[in-house]
Parts: structure tokens; C-alpha cells; sequence
């Protein structure tokens, strides 16, 4: 990636530096009751996950601090441990100004933009490397990287970006691929085939050249946002991290690596390293997003040369296969762009948990003629391997809320009108329902009704009104509200 000199350091489009420090203050006055802090002793060894397991029963995604975390090497780390930034639409909504329904809509409008590039910083400006370990010095057992599942062979890099940089553009990729904690210097990462830093790795291998590598943990979840962000290849991350952040990202000089090999100076660490092509370790089995444990397998072998952290940095995780909320979202503007150019009268696309926030896409269109249900369907369907079934619904249905997407089709479809079945599909890689070729079957249905002028009987309703006129709280009173138990607490426990 080439910054040019006009962008190179001091140059922001905001004072203030948008990190997850400044995210975490923000979030905290905005929604001071979704941020707790945990100062018991706790294990990185399922203790942290039963935490947020306990949450998602509640149907809850708190953004939590554990601030004593003990260590799968059994002692209390000096890093606090940080779960659920990225938890749920409210907490991404906020931290690029949009609101819950048009977020992905926003996310997608500001890579498109791209009004802002990286800006270069020296050392002694990146809090980055306020704390600077190479070689020898570096032990990642004292991370609070968690082992989340049972099966887990042990504690995981999972909110780390991975980068590297392409060969010969020199332009810079970044994305989350677990990483396995192996031992003091060693982590094993899961390169998937079809991941841009794996056609780096393989573009390494090709020249007989070992590759630069670093991880990069905890930042503002926009920064988080644009850098994870599907692009063509090769096309700069750090780029898109600034759109979306909506001002320069600011990146410094590598330790070990070069200084033409740049990592965020505001991120809370940063791993250095090298891989040598074709040296394979096993990795896995590991809990991954469809809830299922992914097989092991030979994973690429990450050889630390450095760490660098800043002063009371917060080490930050995903819950994987527990909360899905990101991957979802950032899979909806995608799926919003393709199907745009197929149905410009598409409204808003959401990827819901029940889809392990993957395989289901719920499409909301304003139908004025009966082919644009089916061309959303086939555009969300090759939009991405991992998109599995789709349901078109119209813009009177609220695909936030499953109970309405399954009452319109429930009502408003037909199996032998209105299924569309695709056969022999690149399937998700993880999808244990996928054949071994890695081959699926896709399908949509058309929930919506008929295009106009055609007539369909009215939805129930109550005036406008009333509704907004007769509230609960006047006339049950804000204290028997509070204890009317959710229906999911009235369930027989488990």
C-alpha cells in the first residue's frame, strides 16, 4: 500500500484519534448498562465463554471487561480480557453514526466513498510501541487469549487482523483467521484457500520467499469494520479502514519486518512474524461460527519475531460460534450491493443468528413487477458461498424480526410458485451439511405478494393513532412492566 506524502503524519480529518479506547468511553456514556466489569478471577480456560454463553440464553450481547483473567499457563494476566465490541447491530450502528436498520447500508456507502487514505506516523507517536519485545522476549502465554470450546486444543488468536502484503504491488491485505497459541513464539493459523492472504502466502511460496506476517488486535470496531471489509484483490484494507472509520488511519513501521511493512499505531498489539511456505502444523479441531467444531487440520505456521503493546492494553476476542452478529453484518452490504444492481428496489438485507449469521438472508424489496423476488434470490445466492437460502419478503414485513419473515411465508407463499432450488453450488467451507466436494445445494422463496395492480387481502392493524396514544407505561405502570418475564424465561430449564 503507497501513502503519499500529502497523507503522511499529522494529517486527520478529527482531532481526536478513533480507537477502541475512545470507542469504549463513547459506548460506556452512551449505553453505561451494556458495559460491565468483571473484577473476579476468571479462567481464559471456559470460564469467559460460559459468561457470554449465559448472555446469548438471555438473548443478550453486553460488552464485557474481565479484568483478572487467569491464563491457560495458570496465572493471572496483566492484560484485561474484552468480549462482545462487535457483539450486536447497536454496538456497530454507534460506532459509525448509523442507525440499527441502515447500518449495513452505511457501512457498504462509506467503502464506496473512500474519502480518506492512511497516514504514516513515526514510533515515538504510535502508542503502539509504548512496549516493544523481540525474540526471546516475546511469551503470547501471557495473553488472555481464551480456549473457548471444549475440543479446542487450546487458547486462540480470534479478533486478530491478520496481514500481509502483496509480493509485488506491495499492497496491504487484512483479515480475521484464527490463529492457535502453540507455545511462547508459535501460532498455528487456519489460511483458507479462498482468504487473499493465502494467494499472498501461495505468491511467496511461488518466488521461494518467506512471508511477512503480522496480527494486530483491539481498535475502534469502524477501523475493525473497514479493515475486515470484502474487497477485490489486491486492494488495500487500510484504505477502507479509514473510510470507514471517516478519518486516516494511522500506521507506523514494523519492528522486525521492514519499515515498508506498516500496522496500525493506535491498535492495542501487534504480533510480528514470518511464515515459511509449505511448513504445516496440526491446528484444530476448533468451535467455530455454525456452531459446530471444525476437523483438525494442517495449519500454517506463524513464527513470532516481536510484540508490541501499548500501556494497559486490552486484549480483545471474539466468542466464536456463541455470537454471530459480525459476521452477518458484514456480509449484508455485500449481499444489499448485488442484489441493488439486480432490484434497485431493494430496501434492506439481514443475515440472521438463526443462520449462524451466514446461510439465511432475509431481503426486504418494494415489488412493483412478479421477477424481482427471484433476481434478489439469484443475486444474493452468488454473492457469496456461504449464502444458503433466501427469503424475499416485502417492505410491510421487518426482516429484523423472524416472526414476521416466517408468517409472510407462511401467507404469502407457495412451495410449487414459489421455491427456487439451485443444485451442485460452492458451498461454505465449515457448512457440515456440505458435500465433500465442498459442493451444496442454494434455494430462495418468494414470500412477497402480488405486484401491483394485482390485489391481496390487508393486514390487520390497529389506527396509528391509538397505538401511539395508548401506552403500556400509563396503564400498567413502569413497575409491573419491568416484571413481566420475557417468554424465553418461562421456557423449562434446561
Amino acid at each position: 500500500m503507497m501513502v503519499a506524502a500529502s497523507q503522511r503524519a499529522g494529517e486527520k480529518t478529527e482531532d481526536q484519534v478513533k480507537d477502541l479506547r475512545f470507542f469504549l468511553a463513547d459506548y460506556r456514556a452512551a449505553y453505561p448498562d451494556d458495559v460491565l466489569d468483571i473484577h473476579i478471577p476468571i479462567k481464559a480456560e471456559y470460564e469467559c465463554t460460559a459468561i457470554g454463553e449465559h448472555f446469548e440464553d438471555l438473548g443478550k450481547y453486553p460488552l464485557v471487561l474481565f479484568h483478572r483473567v487467569v491464563t491457560t499457563s495458570g496465572q493471572i494476566s496483566r492484560f484485561p480480557l474484552m468480549v462482545n465490541v462487535l457483539g450486536d447491530r447497536r454496538k456497530l450502528a454507534h460506532a459509525i453514526g448509523a442507525t440499527y436498520e441502515d447500518m449495513a447500508i452505511e457501512w457498504r456507502r462509506r467503502i464506496w466513498e473512500a474519502r480518506h487514505q492512511p497516514a504514516v506516523v513515526s514510533r515515538s507517536e504510535a502508542p503502539v510501541k509504548e512496549n516493544v519485545l523481540v525474540g526471546e522476549q516475546v511469551n503470547l502465554l501471557d495473553l488472555p487469549a481464551m480456549r473457548i470450546h471444549e475440543m479446542d486444543p487450546g487458547p486462540y488468536i480470534t479478533a486478530g487482523m491478520l496481514t500481509t502484503f502483496h509480493p509485488d504491488k506491495w499492497i496491504d491485505n487484512c483479515a480475521f483467521q484464527r490463529g492457535f497459541i502453540a507455545g511462547p513464539r508459535e501460532i498455528r493459523c487456519d489460511l483458507s484457500t479462498h482468504s487473499h492472504n493465502y494467494l499472498n502466502y501461495a505468491a511467496y511460496g511461488e518466488r521461494g520467499k518467506e512471508v511477512k506476517i503480522a496480527y494486530w488486535v483491539g481498535h475502534h470496531p469502524a477501523v475493525i469494520m473497514g479493515a475486515s471489509s470484502s474487497l477485490a484483490y489486491p486492494e488495500s484494507h487500510y484504505v477502507t479502514a479509514s473510510a470507514v472509520a471517516g478519518q486516516s488511519l494511522r500506521l507506523v513501521p514494523s519492528e522486525t519486518l521492514g519499515d515498508d511493512f506498516l500496522v496500525p499505531a493506535d491498535a492495542e498489539f501487534v504480533i510480528e512474524g514470518t511464515m515459511v511456505p509449505g511448513k504445516r502444523a496440526p491446528e484444530a479441531p476448533f468451535g467455530e461460527y455454525p456452531r459446530y467444531y471444525g476437523p483438525q487440520r494442517m495449519g500454517e505456521v506463524f513464527e513470532v519475531t516481536a510484540l508490541t503493546y501499548r500501556n494497559g492494553a486490552i486484549w480483545d476476542s471474539f466468542l466464536v460460534g456463541i455470537n454471530n452478529n459480525y459476521g452477518g453484518a458484514q456480509m449484508e452490504g455485500n449481499i444489499y450491493a448485488a442484489v441493488k444492481r439486480a432490484v434497485p428496489q431493494v430496501q434492506r438485507v439481514y443475515l440472521p443468528l438463526s443462520g449462524s449469521g451466514r446461510f439465511h438472508a432475509y431481503i426486504q424489496i418494494k415489488k412493483t413487477h412478479e421477477g424481482q423476488p427471484r433476481e434478489a434470490i439469484m443475486a444474493a445466492l452468488s454473492s457469496s458461498t456461504m449464502v444458503k437460502h433466501v427469503i424475499v419478503v416485502d417492505e410491510d414485513i421487518d426482516v429484523f424480526d423472524e416472526r414476521w419473515v416466517l408468517w409472510a411465508v407462511a401467507t404469502r407463499s407457495q412451495w410449487d410458485r414459489d421455491l427456487v432450488v439451485v443444485p451442485n453450488c460452492c458451498g461454505a467451507r465449515l457448512d457440515p451439511s456440505t458435500a465433500e466436494a465442498g459442493l451444496g445445494t442454494k434455494g430462495g422463496i418468494d414470500a412477497t405478494k402480488p405486484a401491483p395492480p394485482k390485489r391481496f387481502p390487508l393486514r390487520i392493524n390497529v389506527p396509528r393513532d391509538v397505538k401511539e396514544r395508548v401506552t403500556l407505561e400509563e396503564y400498567v405502570g413502569p413497575e409491573a412492566l419491568a416484571k413481566v418475564p420475557d417468554s424465553r424465561e418461562m421456557k423449562p430449564r434446561r
